[in-house]
């Protein structure tokens, strides 16, 4: 009888110990799989595109909000449409800095162009989208993970999230991975010439296909404007989204290599 009697205390030690193990382990897939989110505005309520982390998302609105991204501190750049000399439209950087983001809450960063100042709030992101009145439409078009959303009126006086038009799709991706593109720039940051750069990068992305934004980043490592059209020419063809390739013109801070890359794209 005590031998049965010490086998269920046993037993009931066992079991209440895999609970707390099983709900450790949930708490910490809940944590893991938390992401977070960042909507980007400015006070004038200028159109504007945004890039985050590198990632350009080519899309444009009063305000854009961008999901699924993990938390933690996040470079964000805002650009705004300027005309050159030739009317011809670009956009121009008003803004660069890193935001801090935290799992499960979206960060509201609003920008003032005209004094250099931001402010930032934060709100629980089931808050948000609970308390977001619904759209005209009935839609309820709240940004999914992944996405990103460009309205043009969805900045209600309340700070709160007022959806009024469609998603953006998904951002484009090739083969070529972030742990590749560090090996690839450690490689050429190894060579002198612009020629031996040029030639460890047509090595190195070989059969790879890249994003017009991948290739924005590889410009940056050659030391010549000649050498970075010619480079933004080779990757064209292996591009995944080139209908983003015109903003390359960007990179450029002279007009002759401009119009050098605007032809070639026009000759596609």
């Amino acid at each position: 009888m005590a031998c049965q009697l010490s086998l269920t205390k046993h037993k009931n030690i066992i079991m209440k110990n895999l609970s707390l193990i099983m709900l450790l382990l949930a708490a910490c897939f809940s944590d893991a799989v938390a992401q977070s989110m960042i909507k980007v505005h400015l006070t004038d309520n200028t159109v504007i595109n945004v890039s985050v982390d590198g990632r350009y998302f080519n899309k444009k609105g009063t305000s854009i909000t961008v999901g699924d991204l993990p938390p933690g501190r996040h470079l964000i750049n805002i650009y705004t449409m300027q005309q050159d000399r030739r009317g011809r439209g670009r956009e121009e950087s008003i803004y660069s800095g890193k935001v801090s983001t935290h799992a499960g809450y979206i960060s509201f960063l609003t920008y003032d162009p005209s004094t250099d100042q931001t402010d930032i709030q934060e709100q629980d992101i089931n808050s948000y989208t609970q308390n977001a009145p619904a759209a005209n439409n009935g839609g309820g078009n709240n940004v999914q993970p992944g996405q990103v959303n460009n309205n043009n009126n969805d900045y209600g006086n309340d700070n709160k999230y007022i959806p009024s038009g469609p998603v953006a799709s998904p951002v484009p991706t090739g083969t070529l991975t972030d742990a590749k593109t560090d090996n690839l720039k450690q490689s050429v940051a190894a060579k002198k010439t612009d020629t031996e750069k040029m030639n460890t990068l047509k090595d190195g992305l070989n059969g790879e296909k890249i994003t017009t934004d991948q290739v924005s980043v590889m410009m940056d490592w050659f030391n010549f404007e000649a050498t970075k059209v010619d480079f933004a020419k080779w990757a064209y063809p292996n591009t995944v989204d080139k209908e983003n390739f015109i903003s390359l013109e960007n990179k450029f801070s002279y007009k002759n290599y401009q119009d050098d890359l605007d032809k070639f794209i026009k000759g596609q």
